[in-house]
């Protein structure tokens, strides 16, 4: 007979933060997050590192928190295969082989935890798979929505962010010696704010004498792109039977402001729909960087 087909490979990076303290065979409870646009998984270790340890009270077992690098981003844009389009649907479908790959046999899918970006990939990876039921055991318990937009967005909705990928694809990093004087050029030059700098700044690396960045600049735009088009408010409305979908709207941001974030209320108070909207105090677009505790809370709160 012929020998079975070698496993596929996860189609983006994936780090790994778990309770199980590293007892093979352990039944966990899995949860993948990833991020938002030019971020990478970095961004989620510590904030995926305390759910991890709150979760695993809530639910009796160990929790694995798989840290998923988008495409273009992070670990993910040095990997060989990885071909345009640079959009949502090809994202979901890469975050869709990840998971299967890497969610053990005999785990649950507790959930999939998406900020800004990666919370619109998550709702595209729904939609992708809420008809397959080959598929059934990657459907998440629950879908984690951080402050993204469902809809198509634009200007207030979207913050600063069209401003930072300009600035991002028109640097010369050749001009510029380490990551920390990238830093100071996005701050004291370009006028960004020394929080928005100093994180640029991480993703800055050398290669050899050269400064380059981790991501994808172009392919990190096409994918923006498609946030900013791409309307997932039909699977919003009716997600898959069995998945519980959260969104999280920071006080302080826009992105769930106007009509989108009033019929998400609406859902949201409807008894009979899955769908709940939670309201993160005092939290910025950032809000696992500004209040990390309240919505670790909230989030541990639902198990």
């Amino acid at each position: 007979p012929a020998p079975p087909p070698a496993p596929q490979p996860p189609a983006t990076n994936v780090r790994e933060t778990s309770t199980a303290s590293g007892n093979v065979g352990t039944e966990c409870g899995t949860f993948f997050w990833t991020h938002g646009v030019l971020g990478s998984s970095r961004n989620l270790k510590s904030v995926a590192k305390a759910f991890a340890e709150r979760a695993e009270k809530r639910l009796g077992k160990p929790v694995r928190c798989g840290l998923v690098d988008l495409r273009c981003h992070g670990a993910s844009a040095q990997l060989a295969g990885t071909r345009p389009p640079h959009d949502l649907r090809s994202a979901a479908n890469d975050f869709v082989q990840t998971v299967s790959v890497e969610l053990p046999e005999g785990d649950t899918l507790e959930g999939l935890v998406g900020h800004s970006l990666g919370g619109k990939v998550v709702l595209q990876y729904l939609e992708e798979i809420k008809d397959c039921e080959a598929r059934r055991r990657l459907l998440p318990r629950s879908a984690w929505v951080l402050d993204s937009v469902p809809a198509a967005a634009a200007g207030k909705l979207v913050g600063d962010t069209e401003e930072v990928l300009a600035s991002v694809a028109a640097v010369d990093l050749s001009r510029h010696s380490s990551p920390s004087d990238v830093a100071r050029h996005f701050e004291e030059a370009l006028g960004f704010s020394k929080g928005v700098s100093a994180w640029l700044s991480t993703s800055v690396v050398k290669d050899g004498t050269a400064l380059r960045w981790k991501f994808d600049i172009a392919g990190c735009r096409d994918l923006f792109q498609s946030y900013q088009t791409a309307d997932l408010m039909p699977i919003v409305r009716n997600p898959p039977s069995g998945t519980a979908v959260h969104f999280v709207k920071a006080e302080r941001s826009p992105r769930l402001d106007g009509d989108v974030g009033e019929e998400l209320g609406r859902l949201s108070d409807d008894s009979s729909h899955p769908l709940q909207m939670h309201i993160l105090k005092d939290a910025g677009h950032w809000l696992h960087v500004d209040q990390p505790r309240r919505l670790l809370e909230l989030m541990a709160g639902t198990l």
